[in-house]
């Protein structure tokens, strides 16, 4: 795992580019790489590279790494890369380090893009061919690894992170409207918008080439057209997909370093875990819990239990709230974009404190996303009932009731009260409305209240709607999955674990998200994986005999932190700061009578607005760090 950045001017480069800017750079990026840096350039092109070894530790295998003409920077880890050398080998070419890097440039070299599809691993890939006078990007399958771009004219700069691009380019960009409309709608900001004016994320599964005709972007893999046959037998499916899930497992433990695992109270860490446990001798594990938090917060009994019963060498770390607050500044730090999923604080402490015992870890990312593990998609199955009923009775009698109720997410109760308000806001809408409407934080006329600006992004619905087109609408359960895959996964969830893993220099790995279970996942009916009262179904079928079967009938939870209690409390100075009118005016961003409300109504209990009062102070701690130098 490492940082990458860029620079290609078709029209030449000033020697500034490639020393001190880059220079700049690459210090944006040591945590992602504190193993080593270097920089290499010539008349057109600048490449960065800050390393984290973990696969060939020695110097030869360090980038940028230069090959017949070519020239590489590459941030990830290729799982499959020994079978892929094999096959150029075959061929004829012959190595000379171990390095999954080596290979990308020879297999590059032997069959330029349909050398993606063979690959098997997350990355973000950078390739300077000047012989074409042409840099190749390309990104992973699903997003796991980032990769933004701005280009100017005849010039193109790159990085896996915003301020290293920044720091490249000698300037700092203009807030883009547009993108912090998406981020109050959603938490953060989806692909491919950044929340800079100009600078774009490649998308997940594209490739790119930068010449002199200009940049062209396609798309190089589509796991809606990579589905097999469809499964019409539930048991067939669920070998295959235990089958499938160990083939990832053992590809992720490919590392020349310490590996271990993240392990919850949830079904899909102790999934990971225990085909892990059947492949390692030995396995460590770890869980973070909060002593004197809410009972919904809690995990580490029931991660406890699944220790025991698999005999893993378990750490539990014990965070306070007051570590976990101090925690913030480091969070904020890590963050190149704003970004208000506020999981990503234990996400954080997680991370810090398994690097102190391995260098990769295995997570259960990408399971609720590919499986149906997610509430809300109980509510798409409940929306087609609840629209029977007549709809004067939905809106003059259930919903205004519904809307009395209290929310929070300190307890059970409350908890399901604040789902039950949700669900009747939205069930009534078409399935885009409806899924964009159960992520969504703000709607529209709480933007524009709050907003100065409206910008061209487009809104969340539309989003939806147009991812939910390009997925299979014969099956409405995999359209939603599918849907949330392109949107949520990659701009929420991916965003968080690889930018809190990477501040503590740690490489994280997500095996629900190799390409063999995915597609696997949706040669599925939707029926197999969600059903009324439960999600990911066949994941339970395919793993009970591996694991207590009271692990598969905890409830779910978030891994979240209680926020609300700490704006009231401790954290309530960050709010005020984050909210106050004179700074807000000044800004120019925001009109502040709706934030002060927010404000007044979580200290007056009125309303739980812990999320929009977290939104705006993600926001305001990243822009107070725009233009600092790097930590």
């Amino acid at each position: 795992m490492c940082g990458i950045a860029g620079i290609v001017n078709l029209d030449g480069l000033g020697p500034e580019i490639t020393a001190a800017r880059m220079d700049r750079a690459l210090d944006w990026m040591r945590l992602r790489g504190p193993d080593g840096r270097a920089r290499w350039s010539d008349a057109r092109c600048a490449l960065g590279h800050t390393r984290l070894a973990v696969i060939d530790l020695s110097a030869a295998a360090a980038q940028p790494m230069v090959r017949d003409g070519l020239v590489a920077t590459f941030n990830g880890e290729i799982y499959n890369f020994r079978e892929v050398r094999a096959d150029l080998e075959r061929l004829g070419h012959r190595f000379t380090t171990q390095s999954d890097t080596e290979v990308l440039l020879v297999g590059w070299r032997a069959w330029g893009v349909a050398l993606l599809p063979r690959l098997v691993g997350m990355f973000a890939l950078a390739l300077w061919d000047a012989r074409e006078g042409a840099l190749f990007l390309a990104r992973d399958r699903f997003g796991k690894k980032p990769l933004l771009y701005a280009q100017d004219g005849r010039s193109l700069t790159f990085g896996s992170d915003l301020r290293a691009l920044e720091a490249l380019e000698g300037t700092q960009r203009e807030v883009d409207p547009g993108a912090l409309r998406l981020l109050f709608a959603l938490r953060y900001i989806p692909d491919p918008f950044s929340i800079a004016h100009g600078v774009h994320r490649l998308p997940a599964g594209h490739w790119a080439r930068f010449d002199a005709r200009g940049l062209s972007i396609a798309r190089w893999y589509d796991p809606m057209a990579a589905r097999p046959p469809r499964y019409a037998d539930e048991d067939e499916a669920a070998r295959d997909l235990a089958l499938r899930f160990d083939e990832a497992i053992a590809a992720r433990t490919v590392a020349d370093v310490p590996i271990g695992a993240f392990l919850s109270g949830g079904i899909d860490s102790a999934i990971v875990t225990a085909s892990l446990a059947r492949q390692t001798a030995r396995v460590r594990t770890f869980t973070v819990g909060f002593p004197g938090a809410s009972a919904y917060y809690e995990e580490r009994p029931a991660a406890r239990a699944v220790a025991r019963h698999l005999g893993t060498d378990h750490t539990e770390i014990e965070i306070t709230a007051r570590e976990a607050q101090d925690a913030l500044e480091g969070v904020f730090d890590g963050l190149d974009e704003p970004f208000a999923d506020s999981s990503a604080l234990p996400t954080y402490l997680l991370s810090r404190a398994t690097r102190r015992h391995v260098t990769v870890a295995l997570s259960g990312d990408g399971a609720d996303e590919v499986f149906g593990g997610y509430r809300k998609y109980q509510g798409e199955l409940l929306a087609e009932t609840y629209r029977r009923i007549p709809s004067w009775l939905r809106t003059f009698a259930l919903e205004p009731l519904l809307g009395t109720l209290p929310e929070a997410k300190d307890s059970a109760l409350l908890e399901t009260f604040r789902r039950a308000r949700r669900f009747a806001a939205h069930a009534g809408k078409v399935p885009a409305d409806r899924q964009a409407g159960w992520s969504r934080l703000l709607a529209e006329d709480e933007l524009d209240a709050v907003l100065v600006e409206r910008g061209t992004a487009p809104t969340i619905e539309a989003l939806f709607s147009g991812a939910r087109a390009h997925a299979p609408s014969d099956d409405p359960i995999n359209t939603m999955l599918a849907a949330e895959m392109a949107i949520g996964l990659v701009g929420d969830m991916l965003v968080k674990v690889d930018r809190m893993s990477m501040a503590n220099s740690l490489e994280v790995r997500c095996p629900f998200l190799d390409q063999r279970v995915v597609e696997c996942a949706f040669a599925m009916p939707g029926g197999f994986k969600l059903r009324r009262g439960q999600g990911k179904r066949v994941l339970r079928r395919a793993f009970a005999d591996r694991l207590p079967a009271e692990v598969f009938d905890l409830p779910k939870k978030g891994f979240e932190m209680p926020i609300a209690d700490w704006l009231r409390g401790e954290l309530a100075p960050l709010a005020r700061a984050a909210i106050d009118p004179a700074h807000l005016r000044r800004q120019g961003l925001f009109d502040p009578d709706l934030p002060a409300r927010w404000f007044a109504d979580l200290a007056a209990g009125r309303r739980d607005t812990s999320w929009q009062l977290w939104t705006m102070i993600a926001f305001q701690q990243w822009y107070a760090r725009r233009g600092q130098p790097a930590p």
